[in-house]
């Protein structure tokens, strides 16, 4: 049985003030570091063998502290996997573009695949274009495999890997330096667990908890 492990990258300054980031190459802030270094932690407890992530930095740089602590290089950063290019909504808050794009937001927010942002994609473009990166992800690695990337490409991932409604996908909580997880038999994929931030959490010390092995 094959593991598949979708890493979403560690915080940014964007993600803290809710802005849209898509394509913006924006960089992880200290506090994603941080959990960038949690997540490795975590994954020591598998036997990762091959990591694949979005060239954006914000994932390039989580892949980069995860692969060093794990001791794993890094295969290969895939273009496919990169964030759903929001277009002219890069770098707003939802607020603002609420007040600029009212019925198109609206209509985001219950049927993402019927909006095809201004400059931008549609979530329908994102779900084949994350599906073509996992099918050559997945014909070129081994039994566990990490791939890190974000919110919305792993939506899409999980999207083309199930076969799922696209809206429904959108509606999968994904948060920063969180773990999902998909085991692949010879004829169907099952998902095991969908983010996980338990190696987030931190006792009174700042020192990271005994967590649960991933199995």
């Amino acid at each position: 049985m094959r593991r598949i492990f979708l890493l979403r990258h560690g915080k940014t300054e964007w993600n803290g003030q809710f802005r849209y980031q898509g394509k913006s190459d924006v960089p992880l802030n200290e506090e994603g570091r941080l959990q960038a270094q949690r997540a490795a932690l975590r994954l020591t407890s598998l036997d990762i063998d091959a990591i694949y992530a979005s060239p954006l930095s914000r994932a390039k740089e989580t892949a980069h502290i995860v692969s060093k602590t794990l001791g794993v290089p890094i295969k290969g950063f895939y273009e496919e996997l990169c964030e759903m290019n929001f277009g002219a909504w890069e770098g707003l808050t939802a607020p603002d573009i609420e007040r600029s794009y009212a019925e198109s937001f609206r209509l985001w927010r219950r049927n993402p695949e019927k909006v095809k942002i201004p400059k931008g994609e549609s979530f329908t473009e994102v779900v084949e274009r994350v599906t073509c990166g996992m099918k050559k992800i997945l014909n070129d690695a081994g039994e566990n495999i990490l791939v890190v990337a974000h919110g919305g490409s792993i939506r899409a991932a999980l999207a083309g890997l199930f076969a799922m409604d696209i809206s429904a996908s959108w509606r999968i909580r994904i948060d920063n330096c969180s773990l999902t997880s998909m085991e692949l038999g010879s004829d169907r994929v099952m998902l095991a667990f969908a983010n996980d931030t338990l190696h987030l959490l931190v006792d009174d010390e700042g020192l990271v908890p005994n967590l649960p092995v991933l199995v």
